[in-house]
C-alpha cells in the first residue's frame, strides 16, 4: 500500500464510526480491511492504525476505543510476540495511541500479553496525565 492509500483507509475507517448511518461504502470496506490487515499484514495494518490515531481528535473517545477494541485487539491477538512492545512504545510517544491501546479488552488477548499490557500501561497513561499509575 502507499502512503496515500494507507492515510485514506485510516480517514474512512474513523469515518465510519465518526458519521455512524450516513456511512459510505468506502467507509464499511475500510472496516473490513483493516480488520484483514491486521490478520495477514500487520506492519500496514498498524501503520493504518498509527495514522488514525493521529487523525483522531483527543477527545473522541469513541474513535480511539474503536481503534482499541478493534485493530489493536487483533494485532494483540494475531501478532502480539511481533507488536506488542512497539504497541507499548508508541502508547508512550502518543496520547491518542495510549487511549486506543488501554481500551483492548482482557479476553481478547492471551495471558501473557494482558499481563505486559497491565504491567505497563498505567505508568505510561499517568506519564499522559490520564490516569494515576496504582
Amino acid at each position: 500500500m502507499t502512503e496515500h492509500e494507507i492515510h485514506q483507509l485510516a480517514q474512512d475507517y474513523i469515518g465510519y464510526f465518526a458519521l455512524g448511518a450516513e456511512a459510505q461504502d468506502a467507509q464499511f470496506k475500510a472496516v473490513e480491511k483493516l480488520w484483514k490487515l491486521c490478520r495477514e499484514d500487520p506492519s500496514i495494518g498498524f501503520r493504518v492504525i498509527w495514522v488514525a490515531v493521529n487523525l483522531v481528535n483527543a477527545d473522541n473517545l469513541k474513535a480511539l476505543s474503536f481503534l482499541g477494541t478493534g485493530p489493536l485487539e487483533d494485532l494483540i491477538k494475531f501478532h502480539g510476540n511481533e507488536y506488542l512492545n512497539l504497541m507499548i512504545e508508541a502508547a508512550r510517544e502518543n496520547a491518542n495511541f495510549c487511549v486506543a491501546l488501554s481500551c483492548v479488552w482482557r479476553h481478547a488477548v492471551s495471558e501473557n500479553a494482558w499481563a505486559e499490557l497491565s504491567g505497563a500501561m498505567p505508568q505510561i497513561r499517568a506519564s499522559h496525565g490520564r490516569m494515576q499509575p496504582a
